[in-house]
């Protein structure tokens, strides 16, 4: 079999074979390379069945805090306040509440201070521990963290240890989850966010074929195999097409043909 019409008998074949795969690739690559700017490095993904894809399970968020007349609930790694997000924690939510003008939330060791129409308004990040819980002292009108429990001095705007004793305990002051309204569980759970799943890291594992799992991530280890074959398969025709037609050009330049000699008759 001669090479030459081998190599353009399955360069063509291979290069339709992964066009599909090939275009996938080009436009998830230029995507990839302007999801910085289009903010889809945190724009979140709804979609049941790329959830399915990534094998997390599907859950029911049913429970949140209560926050005066408003709810405060967690889907995924994002934060509901009633209707509307209003931010995002990776740990879960462990408390919220209405103090004064605001609404605050304990969520990975800092405490939110959010307006009732989702505006943020300051963070306590410095927390004297590690606090499991929120509450507040009715009395004082001060937030309080356990465990052991501190409150925040009004006054001073510092963290106080409490005395255990110095703890209501006919009304619990600790913030407690509590059955959300039927309305607001259909509204939550009908596009949910998939949990640290956005629509950059989607790209990525699309591009990679990591989305499929072990399976795509060998197709597109194929795929490059069969790039690598036509950019090599491509190169090599093309040297030996140039090749011939050089040497055929050489060939009738090279090379001068004497005319034959004619005999005179009776010579």
């Amino acid at each position: 079999m001669k090479l030459v019409p081998f190599l353009i008998h399955w360069h063509r074949r291979g290069g339709l074979i992964i066009l599909p795969v090939l275009l996938m690739l080009a436009i998830t690559g230029i995507l990839i390379n302007h999801s910085q700017s289009l903010g889809w490095a945190k724009t979140p993904v709804y979609s049941s069945w790329i959830a399915w894809l990534y094998g997390i399970q599907d859950t029911t968020v049913e429970q949140g805090f209560a926050a005066g007349d408003h709810w405060v609930s967690q889907v995924g790694d994002t934060l509901y306040l009633d209707h509307d997000a209003i931010g995002h924690c990776d740990q879960p939510l462990l408390g919220a509440l209405r103090w004064q003008e605001t609404i605050a939330l304990l969520c990975d060791n800092r405490i939110a201070l959010y307006l009732p129409d989702g505006q943020l308004v300051e963070e306590l990040g410095s927390l004297p521990l590690q606090a499991s819980t929120l509450g507040m002292l009715p009395d004082q009108d001060a937030l309080l963290l356990s465990s052991p429990p501190y409150y925040l001095d009004n006054n001073s705007w510092s963290w106080q240890p409490l005395p255990p004793e110095s703890v209501p305990t006919a009304d619990s002051p600790w913030a407690t989850l509590t059955p959300l309204p039927a309305e607001l569980v259909e509204s939550l759970n009908k596009d949910k966010p998939l949990p640290g799943i956005s629509r950059e890291r989607l790209l990525l594992d699309l591009h990679s074929g990591r989305l499929f799992g072990e399976v795509g991530v060998w197709v597109v280890d194929a795929v490059s195999l069969v790039l690598i074959f036509l950019a090599l398969s491509g190169t090599l025709t093309w040297l030996k097409r140039a090749w011939l037609k050089r040497g055929g050009r050489h060939g009738r330049h090279g090379c001068s043909r004497q005319k034959p000699r004619r005999h005179k008759p009776g010579m």
